[in-house]
């Protein structure tokens, strides 16, 4: 069984054990319990269940494994011919979930 969730960033697939990151959740902490209620589709092997826009009474649990920082991603800003170059960078945060469970409001 799997499930395709809105994440705010964009839409995930999902299976329970795995391991999904998400933009960063400030308002949560390690070890918190999180809720996707925004479930687009879910199949269980048989006919797919497909939201119109979100499947009713679905929701997609998990529990907050970590919140931590990607590698630095680099930029570089240049002028031509203007001997200017300057080089930015920034580090996005993340929030990694791992599902424990996939309810399809039946």
């Amino acid at each position: 069984m799997y499930a395709i969730i809105d994440t705010g960033n964009g839409q995930e697939k999902v299976e329970v054990g795995s391991q999904i990151e998400v933009d960063f959740l400030s308002d949560k902490k390690k070890g918190d319990q999180v809720k996707f209620e925004k479930v687009l589709l879910i199949s269980d092997g048989k006919a797919p269940k497909i939201g119109k826009p979100y499947v009713s009474n679905a929701f997609v649990s998990g529990k907050i494994v970590s919140q931590d920082k990607k590698d630095k991603v680099y930029a570089i800003q240049f002028r031509r011919r203007q001997d200017s170059k300057r080089i930015v960078g920034h580090r996005r945060k993340v929030t990694t979930i791992d599902i424990k469970e996939i309810n399809n409001g039946a």
